[in-house]
């Protein structure tokens, strides 16, 4: 696949998830039909209806937005917060590198499932929750290449140059090791993107995820009793959705080449 469909791709989700959070489309996933139940893909819906005879398509639609949600949040608080402690950490040394290395060395060591699962069981069960506890367990990575590409930049030839023109700590950081940084961070987002949409997956299969919204998680979730009667249907839906999803933010992550660039 090319990365013009690929982004073409990605785009789609993108509408299609915006369209969703606005209520323009798959409103009925809500909507449960008696004498609807468990029927397969046809005229009552072109992916058909789960065990309570809801649309799958619109489910499907309504948890696209659920998806980049989750991604995005997580993802971005992951590296939003990776990459100040590693900035702190990577410049001033002392005191406070060590203590955040120790910190980051304590929560690596807990494995990441059960670091998220133990978070969700603290705080009350929700879109945030979800959120908040993949960032926690997916911070750390973010924080060590940061910190190690901050050791190097600061012996470059335009940091010094940037000190002796009387540069504080805080432009040069903003201003001329941050976008040497942009390559980097856009694809640890990328990775934590999609780590944080399989992870709602498996949160939600442990019940420890999304309550009451259309998730994807959900659905599979459900997987493990709709397959036993036969529904095979909601579980392709929402696996081919999760899997065009992550395929087309996995491949259109790549790291920018080239020299340092001195802003």
């Amino acid at each position: 696949m090319s990365r013009k469909a690929l982004r073409l791709l990605l785009a789609a989700y993108l509408v299609v998830g915006l369209a969703a959070a606005a209520g323009w489309i798959g409103g009925g996933w809500a909507e449960m039909r008696d004498g609807f139940e468990s029927l397969p893909p046809g005229a009552a819906g072109l992916l058909g209806t789960d065990h309570l005879g809801r649309d799958v398509l619109a489910r499907v639609l309504q948890g696209t937005w659920i998806a980049l949600v989750v991604g995005g949040m997580a993802a971005g608080l992951a590296v939003v917060v990776g990459a100040a402690l590693g900035l702190l950490a990577g410049w001033h040394r002392g005191w406070a590198d060590e203590a955040l290395v120790w910190l980051s060395g304590v929560v690596a060591a807990v494995p990441g499932i059960l670091l998220i699962l133990a978070v969700g069981f603290v705080l009350e069960r929700g879109l945030a929750s979800v959120c908040l506890a993949i960032a926690v367990a997916t911070w750390v990575g973010v924080f060590r290449l940061v910190r190690a590409e901050v050791l190097k930049l600061k012996q470059l030839e335009f940091v010094a140059a940037a000190r002796a023109s009387g540069a504080g700590a805080g432009r040069i950081l903003l201003r001329h090791l941050l976008p040497n940084l942009r390559g980097l961070l856009s694809v640890q987002f990328s990775l934590r993107f999609v780590y944080a949409v399989k992870a709602e997956v498996l949160v939600s299969f442990l019940g420890v995820g999304l309550l009451d919204q259309p998730s994807w998680g959900r659905m599979i979730a459900r997987a493990q009793y709709d397959l036993g009667n036969g529904l095979w249907w909601p579980l392709a839906a929402a696996t081919a959705a999760l899997g065009g999803l992550v395929l087309s933010v996995q491949l259109l992550a790549e790291p920018e080449t080239g020299s340092y660039v001195d802003y």
